[in-house]
């Protein structure tokens, strides 16, 4: 990867060794599942890439229904994430309800992470949203909302096209508010990968309490790489197509 890369694709440096850009047709209003390697950005002293791989990420669209498995690694401890929300027939792919199922799992075997479990499931009802972890709450459901897995599903079908945006209020894991988020398509940028250049298409996403995320997507609007500047998720190496 040479010094001329976007910053986001020079960010990952070795780690793209042996990386190669997916094969096979992709429909992003159709059934399909992708898995995503997640990296940790941290920047060393110098401006060189830090972090490291830090665990994966699988979404899986059947219809309007979306499937996540999320596994996130700190230390000796993976905090795995199953969650499944049904959506309406929409540009954001609004959550109707969803569940999810929270596991914590250690390499330390004297560390006792059981009782951390989580389930977790939402609603919606009229015009409000209905959590239930411990206990249960309602809030008013914004105008325009989606849940933060589902970006890799919506972000997809948005057009390539100079004044294409989007505004919306987020729900991280599906409950953590995060409101005025902006998702607005910024033109084409040249990578190159395994010795050959490619011409992919940027969105930037802006927005409270996130930080800025720019989504890199193939001709066929399948995402490659979402990263913000602590973090990246990026299509796994063996991906051939996006057939589910």
């Amino acid at each position: 990867m040479n010094a001329g890369q976007p910053r986001d694709w020079k960010m990952l440096a070795g780690r793209l060794a042996g990386w190669t850009p997916p094969e096979g047709k992709f429909d992003p209003t159709g059934d399909w599942k992708l898995c995503y390697e997640r990296h940790a950005l941290i920047p060393e002293p110098g401006g060189n890439p830090g972090g490291g791989p830090c665990g994966e990420l699988a979404i899986a669209r059947e219809g309007l229904c979306c499937r996540v498995r999320e596994a996130v690694a700190a230390g000796a401890t993976t905090v795995t994430t199953v969650a499944e929300f049904h959506c309406a027939d929409d540009q954001l792919l609004t959550p109707k309800r969803w569940s999810l199922d929270i596991a914590w799992e250690s390499k330390m075997p004297r560390v006792r992470v059981e009782a951390l479990a989580q389930k977790r499931s939402g609603r919606v009802e009229g015009g409000d949203i209905i959590f239930n972890a411990t206990k249960e709450h309602r809030r008013p459901a914004p105008r325009n909302w989606t849940a933060d897995w589902l970006l890799f599903a919506v972000v997809p079908r948005l057009p390539f096209a100079a004044g294409t945006t989007l505004e919306f209020d987020l729900f991280e894991e599906g409950e953590l508010h995060k409101p005025g988020q902006k998702i607005s398509y910024v033109g084409e940028r040249e990578i190159e990968s395994g010795g050959k250049k490619m011409q992919l298409h940027v969105f930037e996403q802006f927005g409270r309490g996130v930080l800025p995320t720019r989504w890199w997507l193939d001709a066929q609007h399948r995402v490659l790489l979402a990263a913000s500047e602590r973090r990246a998720y990026l299509l796994g190496a063996r991906a051939k197509g996006g057939a589910a």
